[in-house]
């Protein structure tokens, strides 16, 4: 495991940071997530609309090494039809967008649409990745568990 890699598996993403998405589709990736997400000016971030309705935004390398990896490896769990049909969902649901130089990514509308983003949007690190939320869709999504219980569950208090 590299440095970069590390220090996405350890620390990673943490904190939260609303934003609005501008006329063109692009929204602003907070200077802490930006350190790790794309450490480099003009990198590349790959965007993901996964089924909990919402976006993931993963350094490109990591996703390359770890998160591809990781579903190829799982491949005597679903089979390997299956992991290949989930391969080529993820590619139609992903694109990959380069950072500019004012710190924004462009979401094509067709993933901010399948997101139900409009104009409002919330960036939740969330250890190795980050979320981008419609702000009342991670309401929604986040009352359907008790959270506390868990964190207590858990261990962490």
């Amino acid at each position: 495991m590299d440095g970069q890699e590390a220090k996405l598996k350890s620390a990673g993403f943490t904190g939260c940071s609303e934003n609005k998405v501008d006329v063109k589709g692009r929204i602003n990736i907070p200077a802490a997530f930006r350190r790790i997400l794309a450490p480099k000016e003009h990198d590349e971030v790959v965007i993901l609309y996964v089924p909990t309705g919402h976006l993931l935004l993963f350094n490109k390398e990591y996703w390359g090494t770890t998160i591809q990896q990781s579903i190829i490896d799982k491949a005597h769990i679903a089979g390997k039809e299956d992991i290949w049909r989930t391969i080529h969902r993820l590619s139609e649901y992903s694109h990959l967008s380069t950072v500019d130089s004012q710190g924004r990514i462009t979401i094509p509308g067709w993933l901010l649409e399948k997101a139900g983003i409009e104009k409002d949007v919330i960036t939740f690190g969330a250890f190795d990745r980050v979320s981008v939320w419609a702000p009342g869709a991670y309401e929604e999504w986040v009352s359907e568990v008790e959270i506390d219980s868990i964190i207590a569950d858990i261990g962490l208090y």
